[in-house]
């Protein structure tokens, strides 16, 4: 049975990719079908209809041709002309968003059927984060990620192995269901009857969602609702029942109604209808910002420069930053970036669905779901050595490797050299248990199977053990392997490696047993013990020691092996029966037929009573002994005769009898320690206000054991299963603390614990038991409580429904290098991504990238998790700049409006349309566009963030501070507009004398000298209102810092911007009044002190606010702070 072909294994993925694509839709998040557009168009489209009218009348009626009726039907054009562009903007926003993950899946589909077949062999052996199955290809066994199999590939399963699809056995017609356990002992081949792609693709369709509204955009979205329902109408319903008055009372001509009406209420709603643009102020706003944000994350995980914390911080400071690398992007990269997204579908970074930007900078909660290779290091390390010392045992403490004195001693432990008779005979085991180290580079580590714990496989170097006992390369050449084998036994999740070698003095009949593998089943073919001295029986209190030292480790979330040793003596001139050229290990069985009702229990002296299981009795391992076969010995002290090998016919059966009667060595427990970085990693985001919660899949004391290691609590109430009572294995919750505090114990208890109880589900950082759907429900209950949480993990297991819940995922390379194949050579630098064109050259690269579908970043296995915290940090600002610049637009046409307002009601003429334009198209927007320049403030990241809720609770003050910050502007604004209209027509000086005149008459009773005084007055306003927002601008680039503490200077783009703003509004101006008879000599200097000395007023005024507001925002963050880190409610035993 050959199998499938790569080719035809492509061309099933292939057509699986193409037929399920267009079953994941992605709604936008601007919807133009919203309450708000729906209120912004139609407010847009009543000016429109009021200026045309107005226009029309002015155009109809007045004699000569007049300029002001063209104008308001130009605004009425330009009006409808920023309807359709951004109706055009928005829709095609909406449908590139909605684009993004069929254009990935495309990419995706585009890769795999480039793909050379090239196959990584990593020799890393099995991970849990891992999924793979052994998948005959082009006549070879290879490693395929799971979501590589196609139907009709023959797949290799070995006992405890889930099928990846629907399956049939080869040879019984036995059928296994998508995710049925093997229960056979040995390996069997299975036809997979589907393709698991095409359920992979459905879980996305059925869980993936778009990304909730940020907390920027909900924000947004409640002040422009505050607008729409009050401050609209209320200007509306202001400017048209004054207009009615005037022109009731005023009016000296009836026909004047459509100007004294239409025209005066219009104007005063106009600066309202101009924000019709800016929502493609918005979209350019959010494109700029995660295009900052995707340069940044590719330049620092291009970077190979180390984190380092900044010169003058404290390195034992707890509330010290996070550190940073000097990685500096330049504007020119972040802008060519912001033009692809903005002409393309963005299916790398999924930018627009993901609101990758504001979604970074609002995360207020980081959830790991894996541990192996994403958090933790791929391979377990040794931790420490268990050796027999007499009666009892000793611990030697394994030394921190010193690469700068790889000869310094491998035990912490002094004096440790006494135990070096019995460390060499278990040095010699570890020595043949790994082979990828410097001195043998071409050999592979052999494939443990762990058989207790969380962890299905595990692989470990132990060659320094080795090394450090004094075995070299050349002592090693000494021995030659026999055979290797794999000791099961049926039934049972146990097995150990067993390695047959003999030495190349030529004495062919002495051979050596070196075993290791689960605790369990070597101590039940061990018979005796090994203390250094002498060899010593193993009695059950012995067996118990060790067995209860085993089942403690499993308690700490260590991993343990058991090694031994036996020496075999065959009689003379006979040597190792069978062929030994094989590269594959045999499996032998070996039963374990004790009754367990016979459990003993047994007192080891320092762990209490042990339940000792029945086959690890002396008596049963006696019995084993007894009923094996045996021979009268002819040829002298050998262990098997000539006859006994003659009945010992086959290798399973020679193998069988030789793993047993073992001298038992001792024990190495094993640890996944915490990757470079992590663990400062995780402390650092409480100082950034960001939880940290670890899904783990173990019990809660194995869980609690590796958080200990990362740092996180694991206290009273720090850890919350979530497995059912009814179905789990696990006893639950054993601690006193955790009972009396009446923890939920399952998901279902979750949401009735926080509506009843408290909140402690919220504040944890520990979750154990979990399976993927607790997980994806856990963090949708987040969500309803207004975190908006990242989700990392390995993107080689399956994680796909889980990233797809969350607000924004991240896949981990669980493993080294693992997009490197040495069959395959690339005509460019490969960088791992979709970016480059046949860069995902290796089953897994493929595997990888059809897992993280959903993810909108992918970090390479060497990166630090810090650049995940640099790059929140660079978007919580970006964000933070973003709301500065809404803030100061909305400002803006809150402000034009009160002034037409008052304007009005002051029987003077309101600021006309054209202006409105140009201020709030061209100048507000160019001075809210060099905010998102302002330089980077690196203490963000001590900051709380906003919960995704309870959004704006505060709106009567923020209203307060609008009004304190614009009304000096309004008030600047209409002195210069009514001092300058004094000066140019100077028969109406007074102020009542302008109200009379112009309140008495429309457009077209004005005089030419008239409407010339009125529009340089206006213009005057104009230029004195950009002024003002210029002064305004330069208090806002940052929330709470002052003037002095923030220097505006220092954001360059904003000084050039308002000098050039402030350049085209008097180059406006010029043009306006160019072919007129303005006598701007006329103007007197106080006009011109009232406009440029405003800034004395203004100034003061934002500061006060700025100061009021950094007292509120100071006590917002000192509570949250005092609720993120509360320890009285978390660590409360009742």
């Amino acid at each position: 049975m050959e199998g499938l072909s790569t080719a035809d294994a492509k061309r099933e993925l292939l057509q699986v990719l193409e037929s399920e694509r267009a079953r994941i839709p992605v709604a936008g998040h601007l919807d133009i079908r919203s309450h708000l557009a729906r209120a912004l168009l139609g407010t847009t489209l009543c000016v429109v209809v009021l200026q045309i009218v107005n226009g029309v009348y002015l155009v109809s009626q007045g004699t000569p041709m007049q300029t002001r009726g063209i104008a308001c039907l130009v605004e009425a054009g330009l009006l409808v002309v920023s309807l359709l562009v951004t109706w055009r903007v928005v829709a095609r926003e909406t449908r590139l968003e909605a684009r993004e993950l069929d254009g990935r899946l495309r990419a995706v589909a585009r890769e795999l059927r480039g793909w050379r077949g090239g196959y990584a062999d990593l020799r890393l052996g099995p991970q849990p984060t891992v999924t793979t199955y052994a998948v005959r290809r082009d006549g070879a066994w290879r490693d395929v990620p799971t979501l590589l199999v196609a139907n009709g590939d023959i797949v290799r399963l070995v006992a405890g192995d889930v099928a990846p699809c629907a399956m049939t056995e080869c040879t019984t017609g036995i059928e296994l269901a998508q995710g049925q356990q093997l229960k056979i002992d040995s390996p069997v081949l299975c036809w997979a009857r589907s393709t698991p792609l095409q359920a992979h693709v459905e879980q996305i369709a059925q869980h993936h969602r778009r990304t909730g509204r940020s907390v920027l955009q909900n924000q947004m979205r409640v002040v422009a609702r505050a607008i729409a329902t009050r401050v609209l109408p209320f200007v509306a319903a202001a400017a048209l029942a004054s207009s009615v008055v005037i022109y009731g009372v005023v009016y000296k001509h009836r026909h004047m109604g459509v100007e004294a009406i239409l025209g005066q209420t219009s104007l005063a709603v106009f600066p309202f209808a101009c924000a019709a643009l800016w929502p493609i102020l918005w979209v350019a706003a959010r494109t700029y910002a995660s295009a900052g944000a995707v340069v940044l994350f590719d330049a620092l995980q291009r970077s190979k420069t180390e984190y380092e914390d900044m010169a003058d911080i404290d390195e034992f400071d707890v509330d010290a930053l996070p550190p940073t690398k000097d990685v500096r992007v330049g504007v020119r990269d972040v802008v060519a970036h912001m033009w692809w997204l903005w002409k393309e579908c963005d299916h790398r970074n999924l930018s627009r669905s993901s609101n990758l930007a504001e979604t970074l900078g609002a995360i207020t909660a980081i959830c790991s779901i894996d541990k192996e290779g994403t958090i933790a290091e791929p391979l377990c390390t040794p931790e420490q050595i268990v050796v027999p010392d007499e009666r009892d045992y000793a611990v030697l403490d394994l030394a921190e490797p010193d690469l700068a004195e790889p000869q310094s001693g491998f035990i912490a432990d002094a004096g440790w050299q006494r135990f070096l008779p019995v460390l060499r005979p278990l040095a010699l085991v570890c020595a043949y248990d790994s082979g990828t180290c410097p001195a043998a580079p071409n050999s592979a580590h052999r494939r443990i199977r762990a058989l207790r714990g969380p962890t299905a496989t595990q692989t470990a170097c132990l060659c320094r053990v080795a090394r450090g006992v004094g075995f070299t390369a050349s002592d090693l050449a000494q021995y030659k392997v026999e055979r290797t084998a794999m000791v099961a036994a049926p039934k049972r999740a146990m097995s150990f490696a067993a390695t047959v070698v003999r030495t190349n003095t030529g004495d062919a009949q002495n051979l050596h047993v070196l075993s290791d593998g689960n605790v369990e089943l070597v101590l039940s073919a061990c018979l005796d013990y090994f203390d250094g001295t002498r060899v010593c029986p193993l009695d059950d209190r012995t067996v118990a020691m060790y067995y209860a030292l085993y089942l403690n480790a499993l308690q700490q979330d260590l991993q343990c092996l058991a090694y031994a040793y036996r020496p075999l003596r065959l009689p003379p001139g006979a040597c190792w029966p069978f062929d030994s050229s094989s590269k594959l290990p045999a499996r032998v069985e070996l039963r374990l037929d004790a009754d367990e009702s016979q459990d003993q229990i047994v007192d080891d002296g320092e762990f209490g009573s042990v339940d000792l299981p029945a086959h690890l009795t002396q008596a049963a391992r006696l019995a084993q002994l007894r009923a094996k076969p045996r021979v009268s010995d002819t040829s002298g002290d050998v262990d098997y005769s000539h006859d006994m090998l003659a009945q010992l016919a086959t290798e399973e059966s020679l193998l069988r009898d030789a793993v047993t009667e073992q001298i038992f060595l001792g024990l190495i427990t094993f640890t996944y320690e915490p990757k470079t970085d992590v663990c400062d990693f995780i402390e650092d985001l409480d100082i950034a206000g960001i939880r940290f919660v670890y899904f783990s899949a173990s019990g809660g004391r194995q869980s609690k054991s590796f958080a200990d290691r990362l740092g996180l609590e694991t206290d009273w109430n720090t850890c919350i299963l979530l497995s059912s009572a009814d179905g789990a294995q696990d006893i639950g919750y054993v601690e006193d603390h955790d009972i009396k505090a009446r923890l939920p114990r399952g998901i279902d208890n979750i949401r009735h614990h926080l509506r009843d109880v408290d909140d402690i589900p919220l504040q944890v950082s520990l979750f154990a038991e979990c399976t993927p759907s607790a997980t994806r429900e856990m963090i949708e209950i987040f969500q309803e409580n207004g975190e908006v949480v990242c989700c990392m993990g390995s993107a080689l297991a399956a994680n796909t429904s889980t990233f797809a819940v969350a607000d924004l995922a991240v896949g981990i390379e669980p493993i080294p290098h693992f997009n490197r194949a040495k069959d395959v050579q690339l005509d460019h630098e490969n960088d791992g991504s979709m970016s480059t064109p046949g860069a995902l050259v290796t089953q897994y690269a493929l595997g990888a990238a059809l897992t993280c579908i959903p993810c909108p970043l992918f970090l390479q296995h060497d990166t630090s998790l810090y650049t995940l915290m640099q790059v929140i940090s660079e978007a919580r600002w970006m964000v933070g700049c973003m709301q500065q610049a809404a803030l100061l637009l909305l400002l803006a046409c809150v402000s034009l409006a009160v002034v037409n307002l008052i304007a009005a009601w002051c029987l003077l003429p309101p600021i006309p349309g054209f202006m409105l334009l140009w201020m709030l198209w061209i100048a507000v927007p160019m001075l809210s566009a060099t905010l998102l320049f302002v330089p980077h403030d690196e203490s963000i990241m001590s900051t709380m963030p906003l919960k995704n809720h309870a959004h704006m609770s505060d709106m009567p003050r923020f209203a307060i501070y609008a009004v304190v910050r614009m009304a000096p502007v309004v008030a600047l604004t209409l002195v210069v507009y009514t001092t300058a209209l004094q000066s140019l027509l100077p028969s109406a000086s007074p102020l009542h004398a302008l109200s009379s005149t112009f309140g008495r008459l429309d457009w077209l009773q004005l005089t030419q000298d008239q409407q010339w005084a009125l529009l340089g007055a206006q213009t005057y306003a104009m230029i004195a209102f950009v002024f003002h927002s210029i002064c305004v601008s330069s208090t806002m680039m940052h929330r709470t810092q002052t003037l002095v503490e923030f220097v505006p200077i220092r954001n360059v783009v904003w000084v050039c911007g308002s000098v050039v703003c402030l350049a085209l509004t008097f180059a406006f101006a010029a043009l306006l009044l160019a072919f007129g008879r303005v006598h701007v000599d006329r103007v007197p200097w106080y006009t011109y002190a009232v406009a440029f000395a405003g800034p004395l007023v203004l100034l003061p005024l934002q500061e006060f606010c700025k100061m009021h507001d950094k007292k509120r925002w100071t006590r917002f963050q000192k509570l949250a702070k005092l609720e993120f880190k509360t320890k009285l409610g978390l660590h409360s035993p009742l």
